[in-house]
């Protein structure tokens, strides 16, 4: 288990106001963020590897791609 505190005003009153006070709510979502920030970061490393000629065949990336984020 993981707690966060949030130590920003402006972030925590955000938060109240989108999610009230349903912590579920805000995992889900939190979950939901980390998520686009890892695919983000998955495509990132793509590109690098694609301008450095480092590319995969398409069946063996989409395989890859499935394996990491379908649930």
């Amino acid at each position: 288990m993981l707690n966060i505190t949030i130590e920003d005003s402006l972030l925590e009153s955000n938060l109240k106001q989108a999610f009230g006070e349903d912590t579920k709510s805000i995992a889900k979502a939190f979950s939901e963020f980390i998520q686009g920030y890892k695919i983000k970061q998955d495509i990132k490393v793509s590109i690098e590897q694609l301008d450095a000629d480092g590319g995969l065949p398409l069946a063996e990336a989409v395989a890859d791609i499935r394996s990491k984020y379908e649930w």
